[in-house]
């Protein structure tokens, strides 16, 4: 195996020596079915650097755009997309390299439609050619360069750089009229898509009826829009109310004329509250986070890695609602 680590050096950076790919000949890639340990998946991709028997050979330059994290909304924006500013630097001095990526992570059906969908706005008309790992296939790559992971939610610190290109691709998207003056986004997407964790607001359903009733806001399922279609609802609505959540990183999508309005979940009101404030700085947008208005339902089980995915209820939805009507007013 011969590898050869190559520093780039991009704007913002917060840890220099950090800032690097690294390119080695002669890689054995198969992408498989991951592996869950206490909810958390891994293992969509085996790397090999002994010579094996293999199906097909890619003999060119490919830059690896995976990570373990990016099926995930919130993390597909930092730990997978912020990859691909390591890939533009080196595309100035390799005009003819290709990305590869495991087929889970670039679908057009799925639960994670989105990851394509972003990248395709974000390359628009300078769209590098993608060569799609297959499950189950192995791969002898002649020249791959493996990027380090550029920043990785939640740090507090390093992912400006990151917010510059995301604020620059929702730009191209414009607003769409909207009648209602406010929306509500719900989680039941999340639910009837059985998707992988269980922080159900228990009593979302109740809410709902009464955001509805005495505020007359939209109730929209994030996950029936592709991405061009998320970015206008944050844009475009001058109240959007939402709990915590991985789409709390759409409040880069608002700007000035918007409202933001989280409902928090008791256990990420501090470490993603500080992060929605950043995002909020970044796009210059309202922000109102209602701290302190739901309980815990449920324990940590010991199958659980993440203690934040604990189902919750609210403790008075009407007091919740007369602070969404002054807000309206």
């Amino acid at each position: 195996m011969e590898s050869q680590k190559i520093n780039i050096q991009l704007p913002k950076t917060i840890n220099p020596q950090n800032d690097y790919c690294t390119y080695t000949k002669d890689v054995y890639l198969t992408h498989t079915d991951p592996q869950f340990i206490k909810g958390i998946g891994s293992g969509w991709l085996n790397v090999s650097y002994k010579d094996k028997k293999y199906d097909e050979f890619i003999n060119e330059n490919v830059f690896l755009l995976y990570d373990e994290a990016g099926l995930n909304y919130v993390h597909f924006f930092f730990n997978f997309f912020g990859k691909c500013l390591y890939f533009d630097e080196l595309r100035k001095t390799i005009p003819n390299l290709k990305l590869v990526i495991p087929s889970d992570f670039y679908s057009e059906v799925g639960n994670s439609t989105f990851i394509k969908q972003w990248l395709d706005l974000y390359y628009q008309n300078n769209i590098p050619d993608i060569i799609i790992l297959n499950k189950n296939v192995t791969y002898y790559v002649k020249s791959l360069y493996t990027p380090q992971t550029l920043y990785g939610f939640p740090m507090s610190h390093g992912d400006d750089y990151i917010i510059d290109k995301i604020l620059e691709t929702v730009i191209k998207v414009p607003t769409i009229p909207v009648i209602k003056n406010g929306c509500y986004i719900s989680r039941q997407d999340t639910i009837k898509r059985g998707w992988y964790h269980s922080r159900e607001l228990e009593n979302e359903l109740e809410l709902i009826d009464k955001i509805q009733s005495e505020l007359d806001y939209d109730i929209i399922e994030l996950m029936d829009y592709d991405m061009v279609g998320k970015i206008q609802i944050f844009k475009s609505y001058k109240n959007i109310i939402q709990q915590s959540s991985a789409s709390n990183v759409n409040i880069l999508f608002s700007n000035e004329n918007n409202n933001n309005i989280i409902i928090t979940h008791p256990k990420m009101e501090n470490w993603l509250g500080y992060k929605c404030h950043q995002f909020s700085n970044r796009s210059k947008t309202n922000l109102i986070s209602l701290n302190g208005g739901g309980i815990l339902t449920a324990e940590q089980k010991e199958d659980q890695a993440d203690g934040n995915n604990l189902a919750w209820r609210l403790n008075n939805i009407d007091s919740i609602i007369e602070v969404l009507k002054q807000i309206n007013n």
